[in-house]
């Protein structure tokens, strides 16, 4: 019986070849955005997973406010670095403590005997015991000994290629500069590992150990700050774990600094500060961004409605043909055929078609991984991934469900025809369910209208920022990296064309927020402190609002003076030029004298207000090491000024490459994932607008043929073919504004939700939503019309022959 269906099966599908083709299509369209979702939820699943072991490795986390983008404390991947010894010695639950130094992004110029210096990232310092506590395959030496001796150095395989062209690098020696102004440091190699399979969320590409991360300042005044990960004996509860570590930190404290040093204990509250969290969820708990599942969220509602729309398709599809497989129906029950091999048959018939929809997919995958992964800043593969045992069940649990989604209602309805009635020639029972596929009609052109919608909604908040009003003026500037040297500057300054050098902490794309108390008229604020220097704010072009920027004709400028930002002097009071403040340190307290107020400026994105700032060149109460260096051109054509600029910097630092990035440039880094977002949203509504317009199709044909008799009896009475076409339009307009009408409100709720992730945006706009309902409308009557001409210019006698 399987083989006698599986051929009827075939031999449907060919003679509909054009249904056939429409609904594998549509399928596989579907099935598509749902198999690169499951390739990227399984990435972001097998970060840290290379090796049982890691499974007993904690990240700890301290609560303060060191370089946080808002000043306020939150949970830190960087600890103190005193913490590991408390865990060494107050935990006996933790095997192996090691430091490991944060990666702040910075480069290193990494030069080997016989090759130009190169520019790397990821050299990372810890302690001796790191490979103690992560467990990494050795191809060359040994994980006891690797890290023993100063100066050494273990290398990723893939890292030592790149270096030396070969597999051999043990003993070799290269030149590691950290900084640009660094002489080098000559590091042994000690040993090669071998690159993991999956993801890591501690990434490097080399660790170096130099001794340091053995040691913690003594002055306790000092604090030097490092990630800190453990290896613990067995398996823990962790909640129970992060009780005792938290107190065992709290009493450390106390016995470091003393309780009246020691504000937690001093105010009585032993509020945590310190927390282990297992290394296979560090990477999807970042501490300040979001992570990748908040991430994934709307690809997951964009993929579940892409793939609902296909099912809707297959459905209405199928229940468009029926009157054609009522008569095969018919013919096989008066034989004996029971209801449930008629289920049976018609659900091989979806099975196939999911499965060659399903191959279709993964061909349409493969086409579109590169510009998937380029999307989502990962690299994915489908037929090369270590998970694909995993994947592959996952599809066979997806084409399960698709088929039954998709093909168990038409079966139903196929297989409860009555033989009488369909022998006889009525088909009225084919009609049943015609308000259900008109419903499903409804929702796909509500999901269709919503996207649509959406793009509109996005594009206007992109338009928005694009032309939004920074603050600064970020043409004609680049931010090398590199601290402010002042002979590099006067070289630079010489330059034909270059109009400002100067630097600061806080440009966009790199920017290092220092918090400090400021008391004014006995009430204390907390600001973001900026280092500048004389020419930084006529650099950035910023906008005065009030009183003065810095300049040389002011001798206190460098003492005593500062610049604030508008949201600084609206908590101060608004007019606060000329007006002075303290800022209380230790020893003494230093007073500063307002000199100016100028425009906010955007740094950080547009997801964050702009922080109450105030801007000092002087040293007094403290400043920052800004690592970066601003240069202002005064033409429009300026990369020859550029390569003039890369010569001066060669002549002071020849074993450090320039690296610099462009004041647009980074602005554009600022708005790329919503750019990105939107271009995804952008391709899942054509989808969707494509798979709404073959479901109208199919329907309005359905509709066609129930309405055969009535438009054949319509003309003979003198209808005329625009009369006709016009009354089938008339239902699938009221489906469509009903569509719309739904959409409305449901794209309002979620777009709403999408600008409140922006400190600066639009009100929401109006014409997105009248252009959708516009666009649809044109749709339905172009697809629907198209059907109901068919139908008019049909013979009449044909219909009526046998009445």
């Amino acid at each position: 019986m399987f083989k006698l269906n599986l051929k009827i099966a075939f031999r449907n599908l060919i003679k509909n070849r054009v249904y056939t083709a429409i609904n594998i299509g549509g399928l596989a369209l579907g099935l598509t955005g749902f198999v690169l979702l499951l390739l990227y939820i399984n990435h972001e699943n097998s970060y840290d997973r290379w090796d049982q072991r890691l499974e007993n490795v904690y990240q700890i986390r301290e609560f303060h406010n060191l370089s946080t983008p808002d000043n306020k404390p939150h949970w830190q991947e960087l600890n103190n670095s005193r913490n590991a010894a408390m865990l060494k010695k107050s935990i006996p639950q933790f095997k192996y403590v090691t430091k490991v130094d944060n990666d702040w992004g910075d480069n290193y110029s990494i030069k080997t005997e016989l090759a130009d210096p190169l520019i790397l990232k990821g050299f990372v310092n810890t302690d001796s015991l790191f490979f103690k506590v992560f467990s990494y395959k050795f191809l060359q030496g040994n994980e006891n000994n690797a890290l023993q001796s100063p100066n050494s150095l273990v290398l990723k395989h893939s890292t030592a290629k790149l270096l030396f062209g070969t597999d051999e690098a043990l003993g070799k020696t290269v030149k590691m500069l950290t900084w640009q102004g660094d002489p080098g440091t000559t590091y042994t190699v000690t040993g090669v590992v071998e690159d993991p399979s999956v993801p890591e969320s501690l990434k490097f590409n080399a660790i170096m150990h130099n001794g340091e991360r053995e040691k913690d300042p003594e002055n306790l005044k000092v604090t030097t700050h490092c990630k800190i990960y453990g290896l613990v004996n067995t398996s823990i509860d962790t909640n129970a774990l992060n009780k005792t570590i938290n107190s065992a930190h709290l009493d450390y404290k106390n016995q470091l600094y003393g309780e009246t040093q020691n504000k937690a204990l001093s105010k009585g509250k032993r509020v945590p500060s310190l927390k282990i969290i297992p290394l296979k969820d560090v990477h999807a708990n970042p501490p300040f961004a979001r992570n990748w599942i908040d991430k994934v969220k709307p690809v997951v509602a964009l993929s579940i409605f892409l793939l609902l729309i296909s099912v809707i398709n297959f459905i209405n599809l199928a229940t468009a043909q029926s009157v054609q497989r009522a008569k095969e129906v018919g013919v096989k029950k008066v034989l004996g055929t029971s209801k449930n091999q008629l289920i049976w048959q018609f659900l091989l018939e979806a099975a196939i078609q999911s499965m060659l929809a399903l191959f279709v997919s993964i061909a349409l995958v493969e086409l579109l991984l590169p510009a998937f992964s380029s999307n989502f800043d990962v690299q994915l593969s489908f037929w090369h991934n270590t998970n694909l045992v995993i994947i592959l069940l996952q599809l066979l649990s997806v084409f399960i469900i698709v088929t039954l989604l998709a093909g168990l209602y038409p079966a139903a309805v196929l297989s409860n025809y009555n033989p009488i009635a369909v022998l006889k020639g009525n088909y009225e029972n084919s009609f049943k369910g015609i308000a259900l596929r008109n419903g499903l009609v409804i929702l796909q052109f509500v999901i269709a209208a919503t996207f649509i919608i959406s793009i509109g909604v996005m594009q206007s908040q992109t338009n928005f920022l694009v032309n939004k009003d920074l603050g600064f003026d970020r043409s004609h500037l680049i931010n090398i990296s590199t601290n402010y040297n002042d002979q590099l500057a006067k070289r630079i300054k010489k330059i034909p064309g270059v109009e400002y050098v100067a630097t600061t902490t806080q440009v966009m794309g790199n920017t290092f927020n220092v918090s400090e108390k400021v008391v004014y008229k006995n009430n204390t604020f907390d600001f973001n402190t900026v280092t500048v220097t004389m020419e930084t704010l006529p650099a950035l072009g910023v906008q005065l609002v009030s009183g003065r920027l810095f300049s040389k004709e002011y001798k206190q400028d460098t003492i005593n003076t500062v610049v604030l930002n508008e949201a600084a002097a609206k908590l101060l009071g608004g007019n606060i030029v000329g007006q002075d403040y303290d800022v209380p340190d230790e020893k003494k307290k230093y007073t500063f004298r307002v000199v100016g107020v100028i425009k906010d400026y955007n740094n950080e994105g547009f997801d964050k207000t702009v922080l109450p700032t105030v801007y000092k060149v002087t040293h007094l109460g403290g400043m920052s090491s800004t690592n970066n260096l601003i240069v202002r051109f005064n033409a429009d054509n300026y990369q020859h000024m550029i390569e003039s600029v890369r010569l001066e910097w060669a002549k002071i630092y020849p074993d450090f490459p320039m690296i610099y990035t462009s004041g647009e440039d980074a602005f554009q880094a600022q708005i790329l994932s919503d750019k990105r977002f939107m271009k995804m949203i952008t391709i899942f509504s054509a989808f969707s607008i494509l798979l709404s317009l073959l479901g109208l199709f199919t329907l309005s044909a359905f509709v066609s043929k129930r309405r055969t008799k009535e438009i054949a009896v319509r003309k003979v009475l003198g209808a005329s073919n625009l009369q006709i076409v016009n009354m089938l339009n008339r239902s699938f307009l009221i489906m469509i504004i009903v569509a719309n009408l739904i959409s409305w409100p449901v794209a309002y709720i979620i777009m709403n939700k999408w600008l409140q992730g922006f400190a600066y945006r639009v009100d929401m706009p109006f014409a997105p939503f009248v252009l959708a309902t516009v666009i649809s409308l044109i749709i339905a009557l172009f697809t629907v019309s198209i059907q109901a001409r068919k139908a008019a210019v049909s013979n009449p006698v044909k219909a009526l022959k046998y009445e």
